[in-house]
């Protein structure tokens, strides 16, 4: 009998976890930064879903802030990796982060002035550097990054079509979902970018506990071939991503109406 991936979210929904990115998976990858929103009919799935399984988060690069008025006040949003977070329509930040602030309005300052604003993206603990609309300044802003991070102190990550500038604090996808999916089981991520690999290892460490684990990742021209490569499940872009968390809803109202019955 051929195994389904998504069975183990009918043993115990109620146990499960699903954590999902924003860009490219419950939204269109934009050309501009502030143009990507939430595709229509996918808050209400995500409440659909919250009603059914133990927790379903968005774990995003983008500040939460952004997706705020997008992502309803049942799910939990983790913004910057990691460094803040909106748990019951709160928002929160890590403490540790805020020294960097200043250092962030320094670097948002100079990097305009270099480059212009249509390339900078500030996010408050962090900044961004895009390059979808002009591929011919990628080795330009990847060493200005570099050079800013070895004098500030900021780390430099390679992200979609971007460089990103972040304080050197251990926050990750991978950290945010292993401090959410605490006595969850069932455990799913669905990513896109090369941002989503410390999710799957996240997952990869819940593997050795026995917990059974679910990587999808959604599928575009501009997906990592590694984040294919890692997944269990590849889907083709946020319809397909739909699609998936529609399957995973009926197998969870599936269980749950068998319990009730």
């Amino acid at each position: 009998m051929t195994h389904d991936p998504l069975d183990p979210f009918g043993w115990a929904p109620e146990r499960a976890g699903l954590f999902l990115d924003f860009d490219g998976v419950l939204s269109g990858i934009a050309a501009e930064p502030d143009e990507a929103v939430i595709r229509d009919g996918m808050a209400d799935l995500l409440v659909e879903l919250s009603g059914v399984l133990g927790r379903v988060a968005v774990i995003s690069g983008r500040p939460v802030r952004y997706l705020d008025d997008m992502v309803p006040t049942e799910i939990d949003v983790v913004g910057l990796y990691g460094l803040e977070w909106r748990h019951c329509g709160v928002r929160h930040t890590l403490h540790q982060a805020e020294p960097y602030r200043s250092a962030v309005r320094e670097l948002v300052e100079l990097a305009t002035e270099a480059f212009g604003a249509a390339i900078v993206e500030a996010k408050g603990l962090s900044l961004t550097l895009h390059y979808r609309s002009d591929p011919d300044l990628a080795p330009r802003l990847s060493e200005w990054a570099a050079e800013q991070a070895e004098r500030t102190g900021m780390e430099h990550r390679p992200a979609k079509r971007s460089f990103e500038l972040h304080p050197p604090i251990r926050r990750d996808k991978g950290t945010a979902l292993i401090e959410l999916a605490e006595d969850l089981d069932p455990v799913a991520c669905v990513g896109d970018d090369l941002g989503d690999l410390p999710a799957f290892d996240g997952l990869d460490e819940l593997d050795v506990h026995g917990v059974a684990t679910l990587r999808v990742a959604v599928d575009s021209a501009e997906a990592p071939p590694i984040l294919r490569n890692r997944a269990d499940i590849v889907v083709d872009g946020p319809a397909g991503a739909e699609e998936l968390l529609r399957s995973i809803l009926a197998q969870a109202q599936a269980a749950t109406g068998r319990a009730r019955s």
